[in-house]
């Protein structure tokens, strides 16, 4: 019977990792987790298997496969290391993720089955649902933190519960990898650009953030100080980010954070809003490497130039 789980997780596998290859954003994943099985307390007779003292705690190895930001499948293979109550487990789980943030809800569905020693019924099938929330540490670590109810299909019907925390690593290439190469380059404004000479805000952002900090006041203060003298010219702010996250995700940041730096100059110092243009950027446009802490913080940035009268931004 564990020989026929094992078929049964491999062949789903297969499927779903072969519908899933035409996603843009799609990868493989692999990764470890531990996990703390209370079993139904009638598994094993005179064990109390829903104690903490005597749950199993499960080491697991898990293969799976991203479709893209909402829908993940992966395969577990895991085994008791505590030696509370011998048991291995193969299941295999679908994985539903909520929004585009880096720290995101999901629900999970799945089959397994259970090997489990001097237990009444040493082999079992259930199917099983869950939720938990998944947290993407670096463009390629990702944390998941979850919990999963286990309901038995024989007739013995038991009702198991199990909470796991697992890292998993993402094989997915990284978007910078051109702009890694690259040396990089300060930060300049197109050539197409008509702009006046030396009113540039350059304002960086903590990560995952768009609140600008108070120690860019004093250019604020000169840049709307400029626009007030001169009310025919217009100003153009640009957002960007760093490269962790989703694209999707990182568009919207740096969209929020252009934003946070136009409302500054309208709410604060009474610019009007018809003088300034924004846009995101995104991870597209990075003016550092990516793969190093460095890099990324100075790629968190928002960019604001004056604009000589009548001139385009593109």
């Amino acid at each position: 019977m564990k020989q026929f789980g094992i078929f049964i997780s491999v062949i789903f596998m297969s499927i779903f990792i072969n519908v899933a290859r035409a996603e843009s954003d799609s990868n493989v994943y692999a990764g470890f987790g531990i996990s703390s099985l209370a079993l139904d307390s009638e598994r094993v007779i005179g064990v109390p298997t829903r104690s903490p003292g005597h749950t199993p705690k499960i080491g697991s190895l898990f293969l799976g496969y991203q479709f893209n930001n909402r829908w993940s499948l992966d395969l577990t293979l895991g085994t008791d290391f505590s030696n509370n109550v011998n048991t291995d487990q193969v299941s295999v789980n679908g994985y539903r993720f909520f929004g585009e943030k880096n720290w995101k809800p999901y629900i999970s569905a799945g089959a397994s089955s259970f090997s489990i020693n001097d237990a009444t019924v040493d082999q079992t099938e259930q199917i099983q649902v869950g939720f938990g929330v998944s947290g993407a540490l670096s463009n390629n670590l990702e944390l998941r933190v979850g919990y999963q109810h286990f309901y038995e299909l024989g007739d013995t019907s038991y009702n198991d519960d199990g909470v796991t925390v697992a890292l998993n690593w993402h094989f997915r290439k990284p978007r910078t990898a051109t702009a890694a190469k690259a040396t990089p380059q300060p930060e300049s404004i197109p050539k197409k650009k008509e702009v006046t000479d030396t009113f540039e805000l350059l304002v960086q952002f903590d990560f995952d953030k768009a609140d600008i900090k108070s120690t860019y006041k004093p250019q604020f203060d000169m840049i709307a100080r400029t626009l007030k003298e001169s009310p025919d010219k217009s100003m153009t702010v640009e957002g960007h980010t760093d490269s962790i996250g989703t694209e999707v995700y990182n568009q919207g940041l740096s969209e929020r954070r252009a934003e946070a730096v136009g409302k500054k100059f309208i709410q604060d110092y009474g610019i009007a809003s018809g003088r300034i243009s924004i846009k995101g950027y995104g991870e597209s446009r990075p003016v550092a490497d990516n793969n190093t802490a460095e890099g990324r913080a100075k790629n968190r940035r928002a960019l604001a130039v004056i604009l000589k009268p009548g001139k385009s931004t593109e």
